[in-house]
């Protein structure tokens, strides 16, 4: 059963790189990160659950660290993250979270390039609504949210919470990373509360405007 599991993780992981390599992808916005990946500057990616297919190629580049859900498909999620290069932690918001959070920002704090990917709505949403997860990383690491909006022409979706999106093959795909945010430390809790607020906002405008074909 386990050897069975290991392949199936395995042909997964295969399956989504040929998939996602075969998109014709739109990319906007990489300049200004990039400037700040060259200097090692903190960055927390901000991601939707239901774009997870396009991120998990696309941001293997940066080997960036993410935290799983211990429930339900958390297993099937990390096996397939870790071979794209991603570090996972497990936890969520009601069974380890806070040791999967406090682990990652050691992990990070030991990386010349500390970079870490968060499905901000995830993992039961609502969809497209920040988590407090994100903007928590970001200012404990005194670094960078860099929002990003992924969309598919052609796709498959899901009916679950999130709509997840599986592209078809060759299909017109967008990656679009929008400009790095500086989150300071030590936020007070009004002061998040207001940032939080502030980067939905920009984070639901960019999806939408990524979503018109």
């Amino acid at each position: 059963m386990v050897k069975l599991r290991h392949q199936a993780e395995r042909w997964s992981y295969l399956l989504v790189k040929a998939l996602v390599k075969s998109l014709r992808m739109e990319r906007r916005g990489w300049e200004p990160l990039w400037r700040l990946v060259i200097a090692g500057k903190p960055i927390t990616f901000q991601v939707w659950h239901g774009d997870m297919f396009i991120a998990f190629y696309h941001l293997s580049i940066f080997k960036p660290a993410a935290i799983v859900s211990q429930h339900g498909d958390g297993d099937f999620a990390s096996s397939t993250l870790e071979q794209f290069g991603f570090a996972t932690f497990r936890g969520s918001s009601t069974r380890g979270g806070r040791e999967a959070f406090v682990a990652m920002l050691r992990h990070l704090s030991e990386r010349d390039y500390p970079i870490n990917v968060f499905a901000a709505d995830g993992p039961r949403g609502p969809r497209r609504q920040l988590k407090p997860g994100i903007l928590a990383a970001a200012s404990k690491t005194n670094g960078y949210l860099v929002p990003i909006a992924m969309s598919a022409k052609h796709a498959l979706r899901a009916r679950s919470w999130d709509k997840f999106v599986v592209p078809l093959p060759f299909s017109k795909a967008r990656i679009w990373y929008g400009e790095p945010i500086k989150i300071e430390p030590n936020l007070d809790r009004l002061g998040f509360e207001q940032k939080l607020a502030e980067i939905n906002t920009i984070c639901r405008t960019l999806q939408e405007r990524a979503d018109r074909y």
